[in-house]
């Protein structure tokens, strides 16, 4: 529509700016970056323990700071928190799934750093726990107004197949064939 100030249309436009392509979650800029100065067991924000060849990627607390991709409160949307952390360290926070996978499909474009992704981490929709964002399953689901969820539409995070399932039993407009593996193509066609 034109004149739609709206979150989705401000990510398409941007994503296609960039040379991206549109994908489910929201854009913008902000940058939830945690520092710290490395000294007393404090690893820099890194959010791991060191291995001699850098760190051991693990999730961290969700700071309440801007989602590096919609500039979003990422503590405004506790059910869909979602984080990444690249090979050299620097990490970004998510309001939601879908700006994870915004960002996993084009990380240059957000300007965190040119590192690698090397741990991704989403909010499993059921019990709300953060877990691994690679092994995850997801739900695409494509009913705007199925489930409540912020910037639009979102992947559904789900820890395991089952209950990535269970949810899609739950809508006669879904079926257990929408939750899938967590790969750069399915986040990338989250077209919306």
């Amino acid at each position: 529509m034109k004149g739609d100030d709206s979150p989705s249309l401000r990510r398409r436009e941007i994503l296609v700016a960039v040379g991206g392509t549109a994908v489910t979650g929201c854009l913008g800029s902000g940058s939830a970056k945690t520092e710290g100065d490395g000294t007393d067991g404090d690893d820099g924000g890194k959010g791991g323990e060191a291995d001699g060849d850098g760190f051991t990627p693990e999730p961290v607390d969700y700071p309440d700071a801007s989602c590096d991709v919609c500039a979003r409160n990422v503590t405004d949307h506790p059910r869909w928190n979602a984080q990444a952390v690249h090979e050299d360290g620097e990490r970004a926070f998510f309001c939601t799934s879908g700006c994870m996978g915004a960002y996993y499909t084009s990380p240059s474009a957000f300007g965190v750093s040119d590192a690698d992704v090397e741990g991704l981490w989403v909010t499993d929709y059921a019990t709300r726990q953060t877990v691994d964002g690679f092994d995850a399953y997801y739900v695409f689901v494509g009913e705007r107004d199925l489930i409540d969820m912020p910037a639009g539409r979102n992947p559904v995070p789900f820890v395991d197949e089952e209950g990535a399932k269970a949810f899609t039993r739950r809508f006669d407009e879904l079926s257990t064939g929408d939750a899938e593996r967590f790969t750069r193509y399915n986040m990338n066609r989250c077209v919306w």
